[in-house]
């Protein structure tokens, strides 16, 4: 229960000095807690509010909630023990270089939609993409709802704060003499991982990250079931983001062939696509060292290595494939996450059930039902 009293009498040599009117009160976890005012009614409403608030469980605490943004935000990431490790420091970099400027010494409780308005448009000023803006917001918008979770403030900050609205990129991706054009300007010894990556849609840590326990050429079947990454520049096997990424994918005759000469002349004990010298392959030195030579000697100039994966979307859309067997070859996690991403490269769907109602009912259904004659 919150107590009211009167400072001066308490102490007569604070008499006419100092906030007169003290609340204690203890909080919802039994700790003691005063406020000082100047004015008797003003103690007399906190009081109530106080009291108000621990009955209905609805109480924050003055003095948790002034906590700064920023030291809240990297106890957040501390304590988060479910994040992969690139995320974390991709956590690390967001909060250090976008939230800490702006907003790091605000305390959560005075933060306002505004002050996230004002950073979206300082992050535009600085040229950064839609993309990146809103994985930004998204971030901030994850810590501070975490706050309202653990009742440090009564609301997020940035509920009803407009995201920029992200323009859907165009797709790109190669046609299958462009893909052999490519093949055939990529170092030798790197060409059999940029076609597999062109036709079988895995990602490239994917397949930098194969083992060759996970490659059965028997029976025509890569085994996805880890990945490598690169993490403050160490490289790491770790295992797919999702359960949909631990996918088997059937491997076409013609690249059987590329994977056995694959194993028997360039593969090591554990990894199918290493580099010259047998070490993993690291992003940034390949596309440096072996991708943009490539790609300007094939006229790809811009072309990135992910939209190989787009290449073997359209490549299997071509060929007919449906799009649940697209998803399942891609390790989406729903077919609603292929179908945002490349449904418009499909065919007319509706068109395509129409053409199958004809097929398998028309000829039944063909004559329109005669009137009754009248008698």
């Amino acid at each position: 229960m919150a107590h009211v009293e009167d400072r001066w009498k308490s102490d007569a040599g604070r008499k006419g000095n100092g906030l007169r009117w003290r609340v204690r009160y203890r909080n919802n976890q039994n700790k003691h807690r005063t406020k000082s005012f100047h004015r008797r009614t003003e103690a007399d409403r906190f009081a109530r509010e106080i009291e108000r608030s621990l009955d209905y469980g609805t109480f924050i605490d003055p003095k948790v909630s002034q906590i700064t943004f920023d030291d809240y935000a990297s106890n957040w990431l501390n304590n988060a023990n479910n994040l992969r490790e690139t995320t974390v420091v991709s956590y690390e970099g967001i909060i250090r270089n976008h939230f800490v400027p702006l907003l790091g010494s605000t305390p959560l409780a005075a933060l306002t939609p505004d002050d996230f308005r004002h950073l979206i448009k300082r992050c535009q000023a600085n040229g950064l993409s839609d993309s990146s803006i809103n994985k930004i917001c998204r971030t901030a918008k994850t810590i501070l709802q975490t706050a309202v979770n653990d009742r440090i403030i009564h609301h997020n900050p940035l509920d009803g704060v407009r995201f920029p609205k992200e323009s859907q990129k165009e797709i790109r991706f190669l046609t299958v003499p462009q893909l052999a054009g490519l093949v055939e300007a990529i170092d030798p010894h790197y060409q059999t991982f940029v076609l597999s990556a062109g036709i079988l849609g895995a990602r490239s840590g994917e397949l930098r990250g194969l083992h060759p326990r996970n490659l059965d050429l028997k029976v025509g079947q890569l085994n996805v079931v880890e990945q490598l990454t690169e993490v403050r520049g160490t490289v790491k096997i770790v295992p797919p983001k999702t359960s949909a990424g631990t996918r088997k994918i059937t491997l076409p005759k013609f690249l059987v062939s590329h994977l056995e000469e694959q194993t028997a002349e360039r593969s090591t004990e554990d990894l199918v696509f290493p580099t010259e010298n047998g070490a993993p392959i690291r992003r940034s030195n390949f596309t440096q060292r072996i991708w943009q030579p490539a790609i300007k000697a094939a006229g790809l100039n811009g072309f990135t290595f992910h939209e190989l994966r787009h290449t073997a979307v359209a490549l299997s859309i071509q060929i007919g494939a449906h799009p649940k067997a697209i998803q399942e070859r891609l390790g989406h996690s729903s077919i609603t996450v292929t179908l945002d991403r490349y449904g418009h490269l499909f065919p007319a769907l509706d068109e395509a059930l129409a053409d199958g109602f004809d097929q398998a009912y028309g000829k039944t259904l063909a004559s329109p039902p005669r009137p009754k004659e009248l008698n």
